[in-house]
C-alpha cells in the first residue's frame, strides 16, 4: 500500500501525518509513544491500509511536527488531547477507531471517556494504563524512559544511531534488521552540527510528568464505553501487572493480548496484528 505524507495546521501548530489506504475508508487514527513518531505504525498502517485509512500523526515536538515555542503549554496531555480533536474535526472524522501505544494509549483514553467519547467506535491501548506516572508499579520503567529521553545523544553516523536504538528499545517486541533500520530511518533528525539525533524535542518530557491530570485517569477508565482492547508486555515496566488486572477488573468485558516482550509491543507481527485486527472489524 502506497503511504503519503501530510501537513496540516492545527491551532496554528503544523502537524505531519502519514496517510494510507482510500480516503474514503473508515478511519483509524494511531498515536505513538511519548519520543516516537507516527512511522512506528508503518507495519501495521500496511497491514490495515486494505481496509481503512490509516492515519498516524507525529505530536508536536516529534517527527517532522513542529517544536513548540512554549513546550510548558504545548506538551501537556491536556493540549495534545484538544489539538488531536482538531486534527479529527480538520479531517472530518465523525467516527474513527484508534490505536495509541504508551502515551498515545493514555490520550486515546481521555479522548474516548471526554471529547471523542461519540466519535472513538474502538479503542486500542498498547502497553499502558490509566496512570503510569501515579503507579508503584511502573516506577522503575518511567525512570528508565526519564534517564534517555531527557539528555538524547547525537551521532555522526546514522548507523551509530541504529545501535543506540536497538540499545535503548531493546524492551520492544522482536524486529528485523529491515524494520531496525526503518525504526532509525524514519526518527532521525539533523542538529546544528550535523549529526544524527532522535527525532524529538528534549522538552517533550518535563510537562507531561509535572502536570496534574485534569480529570482522574480511573474515572476516565471506566466511563469509557468504547470496546476496548489492552496489549501488555509480559515483561513490560511501563503496565505492571497489577495495575492491568485492575483494569479488568474495573472493566471486566475488555479485550486483552499479552506478548512476549517488554515495553511495548511493535504491532508489527501476525501475533499482534491479526487480533487488532480482528477486534478493529467486530
Amino acid at each position: 500500500m502506497v503511504r503519503t505524507d501530510e501537513f496540516l495546521a492545527v491551532d496554528g501548530a503544523e502537524l505531519h501525518y502519514s496517510a494510507w489506504g482510500d480516503p474514503d475508508a473508515p478511519p483509524v487514527v494511531c498515536v505513538h509513544g511519548l519520543s516516537r513518531v507516527g512511522r512506528d505504525f508503518d507495519p501495521l498502517a500496511e497491514r490495515l491500509a486494505d481496509a481503512y485509512r490509516v492515519l498516524c500523526p507525529d505530536m508536536p515536538g516529534r517527527g517532522l511536527s513542529e517544536w513548540a515555542d512554549d513546550p510548558d503549554a504545548t506538551y501537556t496531555s491536556a493540549a495534545m488531547g484538544d489539538l488531536l480533536v482538531g486534527f479529527c474535526d480538520a479531517l472530518g472524522l465523525d467516527e474513527l477507531r484508534w490505536v495509541g501505544t504508551s502515551m498515545g494509549g493514555q490520550l486515546g483514553m481521555g479522548l474516548a471517556a471526554g471529547p471523542l467519547e461519540s466519535r472513538i467506535t474502538h479503542l486500542v491501548m498498547n502497553d499502558v494504563g490509566p496512570a503510569p506516572a501515579e503507579d508503584e508499579g511502573a516506577e522503575e520503567g518511567i525512570d528508565r524512559i526519564v534517564e534517555y529521553l531527557t539528555d538524547p545523544p547525537a551521532f555522526d553516523r546514522l548507523t551509530d544511531l541504529e545501535g543506540y536504538y536497538r540499545e535503548t528499545y531493546d524492551t520492544f517486541s522482536a524486529m528485523t534488521d529491515a524494520e531496525w533500520r526503518r525504526l532509525t530511518r524514519t526518527s532521525a533528525r539533523r542538529t546544528d552540527e550535523g549529526q544524527f539525533a532522535p527525532a524529538y524535542d528534549p522538552r517533550v518530557v518535563e510537562p507531561l510528568l509535572t502536570t496534574e491530570p485534569a480529570v482522574n485517569p480511573w474515572a476516565a477508565w471506566e466511563a469509557i464505553d468504547a470496546p476496548t482492547l489492552v496489549l501488555k508486555g509480559a515483561d513490560s515496566d511501563i503496565l505492571a501487572d497489577d495495575t492491568f488486572e485492575e483494569m479488568q477488573r474495573r472493566r471486566p468485558e475488555i479485550e486483552t493480548i499479552v506478548v512476549d516482550c517488554g515495553h511495548a509491543p511493535a504491532l508489527n507481527v501476525d501475533e499482534q496484528v491479526d487480533p487488532l485486527r480482528a477486534f478493529l472489524a467486530g
